[in-house]
């Protein structure tokens, strides 16, 4: 039985808000999930959160402006600069498409790329603000956001294309041929910002803030870890990032997580954060009660 599009993503959202639920149930449990204190969380990292879910919506925005001020010479700079970094390796790409040409493997590495990657994008802040953990929440979403202050000028400045877009690799494009995954995709990505790769930097930014985050995030941490080995081999094995978008993207996750763990730093976008939400959005630091403090989860 085919599904109808609009039929897909409903069970696309299902899955997502189930998988939400599961993954608080096993890593917070019922008991300790307090909504009570997870609203005062909000509302104390109300900032940090707004600017989480905006960044995205600013990046594709930033493309529109930037494709519209270009114009055609926007075209002939993604091409220059996609031939070039086809140039350094992108041999590699049409090797494991070759080796592993198997409908299983890219059923699975479709879901890694398009569904387990937008679930950890929501479901990493959610937990934190569930177990009120503020000192973590300030480390992620620091990270996170420098992050996308790190790709967003490549984005703008230096365009590189999908793999599968240049004919000269006879690269499969196994994402977007799919009618339903590739129309999800398509629909909100320009398919002209590959380098760095926003999927493994932000992937690999989130493992890395809860792999330091103690025994409290272990098992979380084993799932990013798991998750980002599965989404680095995804974006390639796909046609849709280069090997040196991959690496990039590497180095820009340890560049903004080892930014946002410096004392002035943090302290400095915390301040301004705190600024905005006491003298803009008129909210107060919020002291829970003692009893509440700390949260009890496994």
């Amino acid at each position: 039985m085919v599904l109808s599009y609009p039929v897909f993503f409903l069970a696309y959202a299902a899955a997502m808000v189930v998988a939400t639920m599961v993954g608080l149930l096993l890593l917070v449990g019922w008991k300790d999930m307090w909504w009570r204190k997870s609203l005062i969380s909000l509302k104390y990292n109300a900032v940090y959160v707004m600017l989480i879910a905006a960044l995205p919506l600013i990046m594709l925005l930033q493309d529109l402006v930037v494709r519209h001020l270009l114009g055609p010479g926007m075209i002939s700079r993604e091409i220059q600069y996609t031939n070039w970094i086809f140039s350094l390796s992108g041999g590699v790409v049409t090797l494991l498409q070759d080796r592993l040409n198997y409908s299983i493997l890219t059923s699975f590495f479709i879901v890694m790329y398009a569904w387990v990657f937008t679930f950890i994008v929501y479901f990493a802040p959610l937990l934190l603000l569930v177990r009120d953990d503020r000192l973590m929440l300030r480390k992620y979403a620091i990270a996170i956001i420098l992050t996308y202050i790190i790709i967003m000028p490549f984005y703008a400045l230096f365009p590189v294309s999908v793999t599968s877009s240049v004919s000269d690799a006879q690269m499969a494009p196994l994402l977007y041929a799919d009618p339903h995954w590739g129309r999800l995709v398509t629909s909100i990505d320009p398919l002209d910002n590959d380098f760095p790769s926003g999927h493994v930097s932000l992937t690999v930014t989130t493992f890395l803030v809860f792999a330091s985050g103690g025994i409290v995030y272990r098992k979380f941490a084993y799932f990013l870890g798991a998750a980002t080995l599965s989404i680095v081999f995804a974006v390639l094995y796909l046609g849709i990032h280069w090997p040196a978008d991959v690496f990039a993207g590497f180095l820009v996750a340890i560049a903004a997580t080892v930014a946002a763990r410096t004392d002035r730093i943090q302290m400095t976008i915390d301040r301004w954060v705190r600024y905005v939400s006491e003298r803009i959005l008129k909210i107060r630091p919020i002291e829970l009660p003692e009893k509440e403090a700390k949260p009890t989860g496994p």
